[in-house]
């Protein structure tokens, strides 16, 4: 009986692709006490790095290499930790700069679009007002600029 469970033990984790693939499936589940100091510490990494390049064209994969993780282990990171999607929080960080430089009233709307990453000055303002919930002119003139 010995033998045969060591061989029902060893069979499983015998091929290896099954093996290769194990561990990228089983640390989300196995990991929530550790998941939080890590975790975190690889999303404040990112969100620092969104923020210092959120004005470029970034993807979820230039994050995830700026902080050394797979983008589908990031992506469950920042869900988990902030309850949004990458591409929420990157928006939501290129309007909050958009809010600043709205403030200079010689810049029109689309440069304003351009500076922030946005090569779509129609997505912009869409986006703009539905995190605001102004138009960026509207903003613009409510804020003095």
């Amino acid at each position: 009986d010995a033998q045969v469970s060591k061989q029902e033990q060893s069979a499983p984790e015998a091929p290896t692709p099954d093996k290769a693939e194990a561990p990228a499936q089983e640390p989300p589940a196995e990991e929530p006490a550790e998941n939080g100091e890590a975790g975190s510490f690889i999303v404040r990494s990112a969100l620092d790095y969104m923020r210092n390049h959120c004005t470029e064209h970034i993807s979820l994969s230039d994050v995830a290499e700026g902080v050394y993780v797979s983008q589908w282990h990031l992506s469950k990171l920042i869900n988990k930790h902030t309850n949004q999607s990458f591409f929420d929080l990157l928006g939501s960080m290129r309007i909050e700069k958009a809010k600043q430089l709205l403030q200079d009233p010689a810049m029109r709307i689309h440069e304003v679009a351009e500076q922030v990453g946005y090569s779509d000055v129609a997505h912009f303002s869409k986006s703009f007002k539905k995190i605001t919930g102004k138009a960026p002119g509207e903003y613009r003139d409510s804020c003095g600029g």
